[in-house]
């Protein structure tokens, strides 16, 4: 038996891992000292044995009472605010590139490279996120009245679990008892209008006996909608406009529908020629005079207040799950069966605004294809109006089909899961168990408002339009007009309708594990496991015959099925090496390796692991991990390609204000024709890109160093004080390189030379591929971007945590606890080998923030029945990642401090929680890239101050 330390010393090393991270505080904490024995179970990270407090990796675990105490619908919902999470999380705040789906984002290294666990196994991914975190689970498909206890390793764990654990680990344990009848509910909304409501249900009851038992669940959560208009900060999208010092500064303006014209070089050049003034200018058709004039700021179109703010979520659970003994004395000792089975029904919606013709593209052909100068309504055509005197050209216009409604994203959604197994105990004490996982997940995803580009040709032209029988009885489009200058035939013939494309994702796993002790060492016996996997992952892309064609403005989607297999062998060691010394009190020696062989591009890969727990003494420990981990592409990467919309930067924009590029880009620049006050609208353009196919993705391999000291001075009682180092290297990781990386890398080298320019295709064939706009005509370029193994992620830092109980005498209350909790990111960067890197640590893009410090710090008042506490999360401030402060003064998401309170109470069988969180309505942060309303919804609080109450009845 490894040698153990005395309980009452073990639960101080742990006290409160929620209370640390500014979760909030369980009410039996009071009584957490008290003697009991010592529970030996399998942890997160390890298959051996062992009290959950003597592992090498920092851990942390919120049970249900945490969960309770927070405002929390799912699982996502409590750890993103917890500094460790970071990057970005999708939630129900993100509308734009969101699909309803859920998940979290470990060290900010993608959903994909955190697993998530049910029990100890997998869950089937899903095809939520964006296209870097295809495969991904879904965090919707947890029924949160089941879960027991909630553990977060912040380690590599690829050698207890093999792919996917680079970043770490999230294993959600659900009940497998219970007593009773549960009735749960609960419900908040903002407080600025009481608006967003959400209400959450559930029903659990369960009975239990010394030979087994059984449990069985129903949930219903809703989340209603918010959209932008209901928030002063977000109802109008900023643009910048100069002062007086050359600077740009935010301005709220913007019309209801923006028909922004381009022009040709030839035709440019005579405007100028009359009116300096114009160089780079865009035109628009005055809904006054009828003539063409100079495009304003004030024209821009005002996309905000029709887009979610707070997507609809509606969901459905049913869950169960049982074990029973069949056998307490066979010829092989015991033996037990389990089983679990949860089905959950989702459907979620995205709210954006009207699509635009600048979005209206055929890869191979040119994007936004020309006017041409016969449409009768072309200012600058051969039926011209404008004061220049401009006539017979082609134009471009960007014009929102606001007669459309807007664009409306539905998703419908189905996961079943299921655990079938035996578990039992031999004779010698030998613990076994094998199981088979069978998971299914199918996404049916309906799109209404997109529109079909090739009919987008047809309907401007007018003889091509007469030879269409649909267009000719619709009439030729007028897209300079303004809001009903486009009739509902014509939106009819323009419009694609609604589109159905179907996503399946299937796992099935088999495992056996094993594990023990064996006599061996002085200081104690040494703890084994080995075990054995195999697991099949399959992938279905179903498209709509719409989507299969690439007719519409969202993309062509080929229609894909494949599946991967994979076999698994792994072994491991926990070896006490010292015991009862001097500065060694115990020190003990976990190895571990695992080897996987895949039937796919992935191949073969062998992990390993070590790690060092060594207790000085009473006061002092230290911990330490040296892993390699792997993660191999999953079946939906393997699948993947498509046209996507990414924004882009234009570093042509304002050469002689920037700081932030060389004098290489600008003089690029310059060759391109742009002179150093070029302006386009100083606003993200859209870029199309294509994502390429890669059919031989490689795995990603990972190393790992984590080093830790956890204090807990004898002469302070109930005092904790801890710091990890953590250091992440992904090597050739799965993901898109940044567009806005490629377009510089190509504009800093000499004649445009860098291998990133060939990945970019000039709309008009016209000057070298660079991947900014055509100063002669305003176009976005064209990019393909391959879905590859790229150059190497790393990522270190610091996590250090402080928390201290003191005894107190304050009405009924006997305890007044402090924690904090916080994360340092030393360095987050991304290779993308040839086509660039980024250096992320400090800045705001535009989806993910990489504050340089995280810190949640949390004040509690216990009582033997109800709490009071008071929690605070602080983000530092971050400078914007494409936007320097010599052109903007919106280039810095401004540092954060959130203020959440609950209050928890409990009687008899009645328990109630009340809160408020962001007590003091703090707004999000905007900042010039931004992709969503000029902030990052997935990373900072974009409703406000929001009140709910939850209670719980017992039975």
């Amino acid at each position: 038996m490894i040698a153990q330390r005395p309980l009452v010393r073990a639960v101080k090393l742990a006290l409160s891992s929620a209370f640390i991270t500014g979760a909030t505080l369980p009410m039996h904490m009071a009584n957490a000292q008290e003697e009991q024995a010592i529970e030996e179970v399998v942890i997160t990270g390890s298959r051996i044995s062992r009290d959950e407090f003597s592992s090498s990796s920092p851990m942390a675990v919120y049970d249900a009472n945490d969960l309770a105490n927070s405002n929390a619908s799912s699982i996502d919902e409590f750890l993103m605010k917890t500094p460790e999470f970071t990057g970005s999380n999708l939630g129900g705040s993100t509308n734009n590139g969101g699909s309803g789906g859920k998940m979290v984002n470990l060290r900010g290294l993608g959903y994909k490279r955190t697993l998530i666990l049910i029990n100890g196994r997998r869950q089937v991914s899903s095809f939520v996120g964006g296209a870097s975190d295809l495969g991904a689970v879904d965090l919707n498909t947890i029924p949160m009245g089941m879960v027991e206890r909630v553990e977060v390793l912040k380690d590599g764990a690829s050698t207890a679990y093999g792919s996917d654990a680079i970043a770490g680990v999230v294993n959600i344990i659900l009940r497998k008892r219970f007593d009773g009848v549960k009735l749960t509910g609960g419900s908040g909304a903002g407080t600025e209008d009481w608006d967003g409501k959400n209400k959450d249900l559930s029903f659990l009851m369960g009975t239990s006996s010394d030979q087994g038992g059984i449990v069985f669940g129903l949930e219903y959560h809703k989340q209603e909608e918010i959209i932008q208009e209901a928030r002063k900060w977000g109802k109008n999208a900023t643009w910048a406009v100069r002062n007086e010092a050359g600077q740009f500064i935010d301005e709220n303006q913007g019309s209801s529908n923006s028909r922004k014209i381009s022009v040709g070089k030839d035709a440019a050049a005579q405007i100028v020629a009359q009116d300096p003034s114009l160089q780079g200018s865009k035109y628009i058709v005055d809904a006054g005079t009828g003539q063409a004039r100079a495009f304003t700021g004030s024209d821009t179109y005002n996309y905000a207040p029709v887009n979610a703010l707070m997507t609809p979520n509606e969901r459905w659970q049913m869950s169960a799950a049982g074990d029973h003994e069949l056998f307490s004395d066979s010829i092989i000792g015991q033996i037990n069966t389990h089983a679990e089975l949860s089905y959950t029904k989702r459907t979620s919606h995205q709210r954006l605004a009207p699509d635009a013709s600048f979005s209206v593209t055929d890869y191979d052909g040119n994007p936004n294809e020309f006017v041409p100068a016969s449409n009768p309504y072309n200012p600058f055509g051969d039926n011209a109006s404008n004061p220049w005197g401009v006539s017979g050209e082609d134009v471009q216009i960007n014009r929102r089909f606001v007669e459309s409604g807007g664009r409306v994203f539905n998703q419908n959604v189905d996961t079943f899961r299921m655990n079938l197994g035996f578990d039992g105990e031999l004779d010698n004490g030998i613990n076994w168990d094998v199981n088979y996982v069978f998971a299914d997940n199918s996404e049916i995803y309906e799109t209404q408002g997109y529109h079909r580009f090739d009919r987008w040709a047809t309907a401007v032209d007018p003889d091509k339009c007469a030879a269409d029988a649909a267009c000719a009885a619709a009439g030729v489009l007028n897209p300079f007009g303004d809001y009903g200058s486009i009739s509902s035939e014509q939106m009819a013939y323009l419009t694609a309708g609604s589109l159905k494309d179907q996503y399946d994702t299937r796992m099935e796993q088999l495992a056996f594990n094993i594990n023990g002790e064996m006599p061996g060492l002085p200081a104690g016996d040494i703890g084994w496991a080995a075990g054995a996997e195999k697991r099949t992952d399959s992938a279905e892309i179903k498209p709509d015959e719409f989507s299969a064609g690439g007719l519409t403005t969202g993309g062509a989607i080929d229609a894909l099925k494949g599946e991967q297999n994979v076999k698994e062998f792994y072994g491991e060691l926990l070896i006490p090496l010292v015991s009862d010394l001097p500065l060694a009190q115990q020190v003990n020696l976990e190895a571990s390796v695992r080897h996987s062989r895949y039937d796919t591009s992935a191949g073969d890969n062998t992990s390993y692991r070590l790690g060092l727990d060594w207790m000085f003494n009473e006061d002092l420990r230290a911990r330490t991990v040296l892993s390699t981990g792997f993660r191999a592409p999953n079946t939906v990467e393997l699948l993947t390609q498509a046209v996507g919309f990414p924004v882009a930067e234009n570093w042509c924009e304002f050469t002689d204000l920037r700081n932030d590029i060389s004098d290489t880009a600008k003089a690029n620049c310059a060759a391109l024709g742009y002179d150093g006050m070029y302006q386009q609208g100083f606003q993200y353009q859209p870029s199309i890109e294509q994502q390429e196919a890669v059919n031989n993705l490689g795995p990603e391999e990972s190393k790992t160093f984590t080093f830790g000291l956890v204090w807990t001075p004898e002469a302070v009682e109930n005092l904790r004080l801890s710091v990890d180092y953590f250091n992440i290297e992904i090597d050739s990781y799965i993901e898109l390189p940044d567009i806005n990386a490629m377009s510089l890398t190509c504009l800093e080298s000499e004649n445009f030379s860098a291998p990133a320019c060939s990945k970019f295709y000039s709309a008009y064939g016209g000057a070298p591929a660079t991947g900014i706009d055509d100063a002669d005509v305003g176009v976005t370029q064209m990019a393909t971007t391959p879905l590859g193994n790229l150059g190497l992620l790393t990522t270190s830092g610091l996590d250090f945590a402080a928390d201290y109980a003191m005894d107190v005498n304050f009405i009924s209350a006997h305890s007044l606890q402090f924690g904090l909790a916080g994360t340092w990111l030393h360095e987050y960067k991304k290779d993308f080998g040839e086509l660039g890197s980024i250096d992320y640590v400090g800045t705001a893009g535009p989806q993910d923030v990489f504050p340089e410090f995280r810190i949640n710090t949390s004040v509690g008042l216990i009582s033997d029945d109800w709490s009071v506490q008071w929690m605070m999360r602080w983000m530092d401030e971050s400078k914007d990642l494409y936007r320097p402060a010599s052109i903007t003064t919106d280039a810095v998401a401004e540092a954060v401090l959130y203020h959440d309170l609950v209050a928890s109470y409990s009687y008899k069988n009645l328990d109630l929680s009340v809160g408020v969180d962001n007590l003091t309505d703090v707004a999000p942060p905007q900042y010039h890239s931004g992709f969503a309303m000029h902030t990052a919804p997935g990373v900072y609080d974009t409703i406000g101050r929001r009140a709910w109450f939850k209670v719980g009845m017992n039975f």
